[in-house]
């Protein structure tokens, strides 16, 4: 899959790392929400995009956004969702400012059917609040924006990472104990925005959230008062804000809180819907803007085809990915970056670790593969290394007859293949035209440099690098491992 065969309609929000779009896949006319992250001025590390993507392939539940699919486009990241037509219940409190009793139950429970998913599968949010809580168009709850979720190993039980929005975080998050923190982080958050959709707005909120952010561990637990209140949600908010988490109960344990239970059969969640909409078309004249508009030439670049998948094995390490390499790397233009395609795997593979088939040494320090591919700018057998190139002015080829094609002419005079010239650096330098902002200009520049210092070290680098690459093709599937 490609950004080609998506047609996108308008920004609809930002999530944790980019913006995210409607969008409508063409060859089977289902509409879709799709997050896109610019690479380029992400300050993210790339491995907290693919953990968020590699946490996201693998949930199966009704209380959670389906995800579909990843490829990357031009300098951008795009993650295929499921769209819900109904927007958040933030959304809902922009209308309505704040929602009845009833209608909260109804919500905090379906939202607590998917925390006890996630729970039960070792996984927790970390970012529980109303603008994470989407609503389809025909009503069903269900969580989304993963991008701060984390996965509870058996080694990694602790947390010390600082995440989520301030006045929905548990007071472990916010002072990192060395005991760190686990699911019950998602139950505070939970009862904080029980109090968001019944009020309007979560504790606190009229504050600075920088200002009030080390002031939540040492406060009381907020609590719901007065008379306009049930015992039953000031009961299921104070079981939820209890500070010692040990002490706090489970998502499974709040599901038969009466609270919950007792929910009334006449909420009506699609009429909400309607007048929040309605609302909207009324009170809002401008569409969202994305923090990164999507270039014209990256929806509509028929070039962008599927070049690697990875198929993430649900049973095996995060570690181990599978790789099929559709088409030769070389094959492609250097300005086109190779489209990524991610998805959940359903089936458990295992492929062995491969070894490059090379005999022969031609170099000091490297062995050449016995039938080298074709370079896709000269034709002729590939025989050059570093230590055999060729001076960097060469005399210029005579022009064309009217008679001679261009094809005839080069078959005419073959030079051979520098692989540190005619491939890497020329596909480096095209990422290098490609990139936008300065800093990254800068690394691929360093590495330029630094793959020319390396070969001329260890003559003959370049090619087995290159040779490695085209093996991939070869064979089809490969396993690699972090």
């Amino acid at each position: 899959m490609s950004s080609n065969e998506y047609e996108i309609h308008q920004c609809i929000g930002k999530g944790n790392f980019g913006d995210v779009y409607k969008a409508t896949q063409k060859s089977s006319s289902s509409v879709v929400a799709i997050k896109v992250i610019n690479l380029d001025e992400s300050e993210e590390d790339i491995s907290v995009l693919i953990s968020e993507i590699h946490f996201l392939s693998k949930l199966r539940s009704n209380y959670i956004t389906r995800y579909y699919e990843t490829f990357i486009s031009d300098m951008s990241m795009w993650i295929v969702m499921e769209y819900c037509g109904g927007g958040s219940c933030a959304d809902l409190l922009k209308c309505h400012k704040k929602l009845n009793e009833e209608t909260t139950a109804f919500i905090i429970r379906d939202v607590l059917r998917g925390l006890n998913y996630l729970h039960e599968e070792n996984n927790l949010h970390r970012d529980i609040k109303s603008a994470n809580i989407l609503l389809t168009s025909a009503g069903e709850i269900k969580l989304a924006d993963f991008g701060v979720s984390g996965e509870i190993t058996m080694t990694q039980l602790k947390r010390n990472t600082f995440v989520g929005t301030p006045f929905w975080m548990a007071p472990e998050v916010i002072v990192r104990q060395k005991t760190g923190y686990n699911e019950k982080a998602d139950i505070w958050s939970t009862g904080i925005t029980t109090i968001e959709l019944v009020t309007g707005s979560p504790p606190l909120s009229q504050y600075d959230p920088m200002k009030i952010l080390f002031e939540i561990p040492k406060k009381r637990p907020p609590l719901l008062t007065g008379l306009d209140f049930s015992e039953n949600i000031k009961d299921f908010v104070r079981y939820c804000l209890i500070k010692d988490p040990k002490k706090r109960p489970s998502s499974s344990t709040l599901l038969h809180h009466k609270f919950v239970k007792n929910i009334k059969r006449n909420v009506n969640i699609l009429r909400l819907i309607e007048e929040k909409d309605e609302w909207f078309s009324k009170h809002q004249k401008y569409a969202k803007k994305p923090k990164y508009p999507l270039k014209p030439d990256v929806e509509k670049n028929d070039d962008m085809n599927s070049l690697i998948k990875w198929e993430f094995n649900t049973r095996n390490s995060f570690n181990t990915r599978i790789f099929e390499m559709e088409q030769t790397l070389l094959e492609n233009s250097p300005n086109v970056i190779p489209s990524v395609r991610i998805s959940s795997a359903d089936q458990n593979i295992s492929v062995s670790p491969l070894k490059s088939p090379v005999s022969q040494a031609k170099s000091p320090s490297f062995s050449i593969a016995p039938t080298s591919p074709l370079s896709p700018l000269t034709p002729g057998p590939v025989t050059s290394s570093s230590s055999e190139r060729p001076p960097q002015s060469s005399p210029k080829a005579a022009p064309l007859s009217q008679e001679q094609s261009p094809v005839d002419a080069v078959h005419r005079k073959v030079r051979p293949v520098n692989f540190l010239d005619d491939v890497l650096l020329y596909c480096l330098e095209g990422l290098y035209n490609r990139a936008r902002a300065p800093s990254t200009k800068a690394t691929v520049r360093k590495l330029m440099q630094n793959f020319m210092e390396y070969e001329a070290e260890q003559p003959g680098l370049t090619q087995a690098f290159i040779e490695e690459v085209l093996i991939l093709k070869n064979v089809g599937i490969s396993s690699i491992s972090r």
